[in-house]
């Protein structure tokens, strides 16, 4: 899959961000109910873990929506087409006839 970049890569990147926000998350709850910390520094460490973990999502949504978009819309890159329709015609026959989709004879 394409997109802005390539989809294994933004999968692992938001894969660590969510853990990472969820142990920083756990961890500012653990220690506002052992009153280690201030109940403002714990609001403040949930939403920004809440506002990370909630956009790397996006981003791999639109990433992988826009990888597929453009794949439908242009098709595969690495594909380029026949300069002799004769040959990709015949191309064409072989490959069924390979296949046993016709019974059509390769000319």
């Amino acid at each position: 899959m394409n997109g802005y970049l390539p989809h294994a890569v933004v999968k692992a990147v938001v894969f660590w961000v969510l853990t990472a926000c969820i142990v920083a998350s756990t961890l500012a709850g653990i220690l506002l109910a052992w009153g280690t910390i201030g109940e403002e520094l714990a609001r403040r460490c949930f939403w920004t873990a809440f506002i990370l973990s909630f956009g790397s999502m996006i981003f791999l949504l639109t990433n992988y929506i826009f990888g597929n978009l453009e794949q439908g819309l242009f098709g595969d890159r690495n594909h380029t087409p026949s300069a002799d329709p004769a040959f990709a015609e015949r191309l064409r026959k072989a490959k069924e006839f390979r296949a046993g989709g016709t019974d059509s004879k390769i000319v």
